[in-house]
């Protein structure tokens, strides 16, 4: 087995943190007709769901909310929902997403009815997944514990430190869908190095984003 720390080439996979970061938070809420705690399982399962099953609208939780320019192309919501904006919307649905749904979103005032001066946003939900993760080679990953228990159960997922992980994944995730989760670990997505590079490229705010390569293992 051959290991590419870092290795920057057409099969370099990229990773974010940005579903762990409690950095790019906006104060939105949100509005769904179905269950939400439901929708929130089905997001953080990466579970493929239609549009009519996701929230109608987003808004502010309080009147002096907004979205501050820093993270305005990438950024959490409650219940840990992400939400892009049109430029990176537009690069993402130029790529081969699968089954993940770019879900467009009107954000509201605070009463929930107005309709707010910022354009559309879209919910990323993830919904392609591919088990390529090698936890044997990352670096500060570990099992979760589930709570009032003191060990971790052998199914358990994965999770990982919020800023510093070293994750090791097989280079035969580079085939296929262009952004995707692993199913066995929580709370990280990636991306092919193509779609890492069109973002670069098209100069969106990356803040909370912030690909970082993975570890390839042949």
């Amino acid at each position: 087995m051959t290991v590419h720390p870092g290795k920057k080439a057409t099969n370099q996979i990229w990773f974010s943190r940005i579903l762990q970061s409690v950095d790019v938070i906006v104060g939105l809420r949100y509005s769904i007709e179905r269950d939400g705690l439901e929708y929130k399982r089905d997001f953080q399962n990466f579970r493929p769901v239609d549009n009519t099953s996701a929230p109608a609208y987003l808004y502010f939780d309080r009147q002096t909310s907004t979205i501050p320019d820093d993270r305005g192309d990438a950024f959490k919501i409650y219940d840990g929902l992400l939400v892009v904006s049109q430029k990176l919307r537009d690069v993402l649905s130029s790529f081969d997403l699968g089954q993940t749904k770019l879900i467009e979103v009107p954000i509201c005032l605070s009463d929930a009815k107005t309709v707010s001066s910022y354009p559309p946003h879209y919910i990323l939900h993830v919904a392609e997944t591919k088990e390529c993760f090698v936890p044997e080679a990352s670096e500060k990953v570990e099992r979760q514990v589930w709570w009032g228990e003191t060990e971790p159960r052998p199914d358990a997922p994965w999770i990982a430190d919020p800023s510093s992980d070293v994750l090791a994944v097989r280079s035969s995730a580079a085939v296929g869908v262009d952004l995707w989760a692993d199913p066995t670990l929580k709370e990280r997505i990636f991306l092919s190095d193509r779609l890492k590079h069109a973002i670069d490229q098209a100069g969106v705010t990356q803040k909370g984003l912030e690909p970082v390569p993975a570890t390839i293992l042949d």
